[in-house]
C-alpha cells in the first residue's frame, strides 16, 4: 500500500469537509492510533501514516481514518500531503529524532501547526537551546510527563480525586469525594453558605449501583458518597476540605510498580517533596538507568506480580501504590492485589475510563494513562485560538474547557442567560485580568477574558463558535 492516488484522492475527499479540523498523524503504534480513534469520533478528519501495512489496515477496518503508507522523513510524501491542506501535522512515533525531523519537513512544506510527542524531557525543559525554533516545532507534548503530573497532583492532594489549574493559575477545579459522616446533607446548595468565589459545577451520584451526573443548581443538595467536581478562585479552594470534612493525610512513601517513563517522572516530582519511593522494575538494564537517573530512590529488581515480595516490602505501611507498567490489565492485577494486601491507596494506570467504575469497586483509584491526556492536549492544540484547554473527568463524559474571548466574538457583552446555551452546558468562572467572578446569568464577556466551562463533547464546536471572531 504505497501513497497512490487512489489513496490521496480520498483522502483530498475526506478533507474537504469545512467544519472539522485536518489532522496528518506520522505514526500508527499505540499513542497514534488511540489519538487519530478519539479525533475521527470527534468527526475531525484525520490521516494516519505509517510503513507498517498491516497497522494501518487494522486502523482503516477500526476507525473513520484515511491511511497513507509511507515512510518518514519522506520529502516526496509530505509535498503530497501538503497539496491535501491539512491544519495540523502531529508526529507521533517513537523515535523523539523522527519525530522532530519530520515536523521540521512538514513547516517547510507549510503546515500551519506542527505537534511533537517527545519521551526525552530534555526536550521539554527550558533551556539554553530553543528546540522548538531548531526543528520548526510549534508544540512539544510529552505524553508520558502530562500523566505523571496528574498522578502526583491526585496522590500529594489526599482527600482530592482530581486537581486542575486554569487561567494562568488563578482558578483551579477540584473534585472531591463527600464523606460518610457529611452531616449537611438536608441543607440546599444555596443554604451551605459557600464562598462566593467558587461554584459547585458537576455532581456524580451513585445510588443502587445507578449512576448520574447532575449539573446542579442551587436548590439541588450534595448527599454523602457523592464526587463533587468544584471551581473557583485558587485561593479559596483550599478551603473545601473543612468544609466538607474530608480528612487529609501527609504522604511520606510511595511504591510505584513498573520503571516505565512515567514511573521516571512521578518519582522525580515525589522525591522533590521528600517523599520516600521505592520503584519496582523486572528489566535489570532498566533498573539500572534508573538507580543513575534517581540515585535518591530505592530501586528494587523484581516481578511486582509477586505477591511475596509487596509483603516483604511492606505495602500495607506504604501511603500509596501505584501501577504504573506499559499493560493495563497488569496494573489492574496488581493494584488490585496491593488493596487486598492491606495497601492504603492503590492506583492503576488505565487508557479506558470505561474501566474505572470496575477498579473502584474494589477499591482501586483510577488514572488515565499518558495517551487520554495526550488526546486532551492535542485538541486543545488544534483549537488554540479560542480553546486553551481541556479536561476529561474520571467519571463522566463532560469536559472541562478552558477559553479565551475573542476580539470580535458573539459572546462579547452579551449576557449569558440571553445566550440560550444547551441545557448541559455551563460557563462556570470567568477570569478578567487576575479578577474572578463565578458566571452568573446577567454576566457579560470581553475580549481577552478566560472562561471555565462545563460541557459535554458534542458542545465544544458551540462553543467555540461562541468565542471565536465573528
Amino acid at each position: 500500500m504505497r501513497p497512490s492516488n487512489q489513496i490521496l484522492n480520498h483522502v483530498g475527499y475526506i478533507l474537504k469537509r469545512k467544519e472539522s479540523v485536518n489532522i496528518v498523524i506520522l505514526g500508527a503504534g499505540k499513542t497514534g492510533t488511540f489519538v487519530a480513534s478519539v479525533l475521527s469520533q470527534e468527526e475531525h478528519n484525520v490521516i494516519l501514516i505509517d510503513c507498517d501495512v498491516m497497522a494501518l489496515e487494522k486502523a482503516g477496518r477500526e476507525m473513520d481514518v484515511a491511511t497513507v503508507h509511507g515512510k518518514a522523513p519522506s520529502r516526496k510524501l509530505f509535498i503530497e500531503l501538503a497539496g491535501q491542506k491539512p491544519d495540523v501535522f502531529f508526529a507521533a512515533t517513537g523515535n523523539d529524532e523522527t519525530n522532530l525531523v519530520s515536523c521540521s519537513i512538514a513547516k517547510q512544506m507549510g503546515f500551519p501547526k506542527t505537534i511533537a510527542r517527545v519521551k526525552s524531557s530534555d526536550y521539554l525543559e527550558q533551556g539554553t537551546l530553543d528546540f522548538g525554533s531548531m526543528f520548526s516545532v510549534d508544540h512539544f507534548i510529552g505524553a508520558e510527563l502530562l500523566a505523571a503530573q496528574d498522578l502526583f497532583k491526585v496522590l500529594v492532594h489526599t482527600g482530592d480525586l482530581a486537581v486542575e489549574h486554569f487561567a494562568h493559575g488563578a482558578v483551579q477545579m477540584k473534585t472531591v469525594l463527600i464523606p460518610q459522616k457529611w452531616d449537611r446533607s438536608h441543607l440546599k446548595i444555596q443554604e451551605l453558605g459557600l464562598p462566593e468565589e467558587l461554584i459547585v459545577a458537576l455532581i456524580h451520584r451513585t445510588q443502587e449501583e445507578k449512576a448520574e451526573e447532575i449539573i446542579p443548581h442551587g436548590d439541588d443538595q450534595i448527599l454523602a458518597g457523592d464526587e463533587v467536581t468544584l471551581i473557583g478562585e485558587a485561593k479559596v479552594m483550599n478551603q473545601l476540605h473543612e468544609i466538607f470534612q474530608i480528612e487529609e493525610k501527609k504522604v511520606r512513601s510511595i511504591i510505584l510498580v513498573g520503571g516505565s517513563a512515567i514511573a521516571q517522572h512521578l518519582a522525580s516530582f515525589l522525591l522533590r517533596q521528600k517523599i520516600q519511593v521505592r520503584i519496582i522494575e523486572s528489566d535489570p538494564l532498566r533498573c539500572n538507568e534508573l538507580a543513575d537517573l534517581l540515585p535518591q530512590a530505592t530501586i528494587i529488581n523484581r516481578d511486582g506480580k509477586d505477591s511475596s515480595l509487596l509483603v516483604a516490602e511492606r505495602v500495607k505501611d506504604a501511603d500509596a501504590l501505584v501501577a504504573c507498567l506499559e499493560e493495563e490489565g497488569t496494573n489492574f492485577l496488581i493494584a488490585s492485589l496491593a488493596k487486598k494486601l492491606g495497601c492504603k491507596r492503590s492506583v492503576a494506570l488505565i487508557s479506558d475510563p470505561a474501566l474505572a467504575p470496575l477498579l473502584e469497586m474494589l477499591e482501586v483509584t483510577p488514572a488515565l494513562t499518558a495517551k487520554a491526556n495526550l488526546t486532551n492536549k492535542i485538541l486543545s492544540v488544534v483549537h488554540q485560538e479560542t480553546l486553551l484547554s481541556i479536561t476529561s473527568l474520571t467519571h463522566s463524559e463532560n469536559k472541562i474547557a478552558e477559553l479565551k474571548v475573542a476580539s470580535g466574538s458573539k459572546i462579547i457583552a452579551a449576557p449569558l442567560a440571553g445566550l440560550k446555551l444547551p441545557k448541559n452546558l455551563l460557563i462556570a468562572v470567568i477570569e478578567r485580568q487576575g479578577k474572578v467572578t463565578i458566571g452568573r446569568g446577567s454576566s457579560t464577556l470581553a475580549a481577552g477574558d478566560i472562561a471555565i466551562a462545563v460541557c459535554r463533547p458534542e458542545h465544544i464546536d458551540h462553543l467555540q463558535s461562541l468565542f471565536h471572531p465573528c
